[in-house]
């Protein structure tokens, strides 16, 4: 399956159609063959149809959607200027604090996990991960479908099974101080599964009423058979907050680029060529525009990386941030620890950011904060919005991770949000360094992992 080339072209892509509808009205077999592989007509829609599903796409309007998409990105389109943060936003704050280390408990819904219960004075919010119950009897052959069922589909399919199962109107819970509490669904995340296949982990996301006091010395959800998960308070960390320093923003877009393409394959969608070649495009650009270095080994770095993504073997001379991630895969489950972190950054690109807390799981870990007002950065028009800071982070033993957007609830006046963080924590890390970095400035904050964590 050809991909798109880079920079993609929409004249180009029409040409083609154009090209193929003719040689398959001149009687040419291979014209022909291709366009009755995607509709009965021959017409410049069946043309166009055929193009879009040679490069991957299901239509005509999705290959186009993502050429305008793609372009948008290689042009360098930047977010407006920041903008001041008001007064009312330089306070700290009320502070957060959370309860972890749950075990799984059954419930009519499948097998919960609790992971974090991050608290405030006014509202609570628990996150669990989900394995839904194995389907019994099988289900009747569906209809044939024309095409497959997208990720929101599944989500959406995969949370009507679960309310039609229960609304974990069995799990009671309570505290050591003898108080209860109501639990109710507010949202899931995930891929689901196909009705009838395995089922897939689904992150369910809880409200709590009332929030739990910061007194408590557990909180403790009940399920079937009596089975019991006890989140105890997450321990304080010691934080080390750095004042906002200059950085290279040239040398910070090229590193970015980088992790984002590790990332892309953390996540389990490795980055295509066409990935590849707007990274490569972009520190083409600033190599040329003399931003960078002249002495800087990014560029070389990044070409070397996009070279070892598309064989898919290692490369020499990278980053050890970048090998180590690369590297991961083979990387035994870090350890589980939940930690409040209670960190007031400077404000960034017009963004006052709060870190609240901090959990790791098998998978990756996550980071809980808060952004007033808001974490996005939109245009003018609101047509195109952008992450205010890139956020990654280090180990002390010079292991990278790189973060994903985890999900937002809005309020009035700020955010709460969490970012998710690839790969798995290293289980003999003690100290994890978070880098935040925007239009030129950036500030760290360091904070040790639990004792005893690993």
């Amino acid at each position: 399956m050809p991909e798109l080339p880079f920079p993609p072209d929409l004249d180009q892509l029409r040409r083609q159609a154009r090209e193929l509808l003719r040689a398959a009205t001149q009687g040419e077999p291979a014209a022909i063959a291709r366009l009755r592989a995607v509709s009965d007509r021959v017409a410049l829609s069946a043309a166009q149809l055929a193009v879009a599903r040679e490069h991957g796409f299901w239509s005509w309007p999705a290959l186009k959607a993502a050429v305008e998409r793609d372009r948008s990105i290689d042009l360098g389109a930047k977010p407006p200027l920041p903008a001041a943060v008001g007064p009312d936003f330089l306070e700290p704050p009320g502070e957060r604090w959370s309860f972890g280390g749950a075990a799984a408990i059954e419930t009519s819904g499948g097998v919960l996990l609790p992971e974090l219960l991050v608290a405030g004075p006014d509202h609570a919010v628990l996150d669990a991960s989900l394995v839904p119950p194995a389907p019994g009897t099988p289900a009747p052959p569906a209809a044939p479908r024309q095409r497959p069922l997208t990720a929101r589909e599944r989500l959406a399919e995969t949370e009507r099974r679960i309310h039609q199962i229960a609304a974990f109107d069995d799990v009671t819970v309570t505290d050591s101080r003898g108080a209860a509490y109501a639990l109710k669904v507010a949202g899931m995340e995930g891929q689901g599964g196909q009705h009838g296949a395995e089922p897939q982990p689904t992150m369910v996301h809880f409200r709590l009423t009332p929030p739990p006091a910061r007194e408590a010395d557990w909180v403790e959800l009940r399920g079937r058979g009596g089975s019991t998960a006890r989140l105890v308070p997450s321990p304080r960390a010691s934080v080390h907050v750095s004042q906002l320093t200059p950085v290279s923003a040239a040398a910070s877009d090229l590193e970015d680029l980088a992790l984002r393409l590790i990332g892309t394959g953390l996540a389990g969608s490795p980055a295509g060529l066409r990935e590849r070649s707007i990274a490569l495009a972009r520190a083409a650009a600033i190599r040329e525009s003399g931003e960078l270095d002249a002495t800087s080994e990014l560029p070389d770095q990044l070409a070397r990386l996009c070279a070892s993504l598309a064989a898919g073997r290692p490369a020499d001379d990278l980053p050890p941030a970048w090998s180590g991630m690369l590297s991961a895969a083979n990387r035994s489950d870090g350890p589980a620890c939940h930690v409040d972190i209670a960190a007031a950054l400077p404000p960034l690109y017009g963004v006052a950011i709060q870190l609240d807390s901090m959990v790791a799981g098998p998978g990756g870990w996550t980071l809980y904060l808060r952004a007033r007002p808001g974490w996005f950065i939109y245009s003018e028009d609101a047509m195109q919005k952008w992450d205010p800071a890139s956020v990654n982070a280090e180990d002390d033993l010079g292991g990278g991770y790189v973060s994903s957007f985890g999900g937002s609830t809005g309020h009035s006046d700020h955010e709460e949000l969490a970012l998710n963080f690839l790969p798995r924590l290293n289980p003999l890390a003690r100290r994890l360094t978070l880098r935040f970095r925007a239009a030129g400035e950036q500030v760290t904050v360091a904070f040790d992992l639990p004792a005893g964590a690993a």
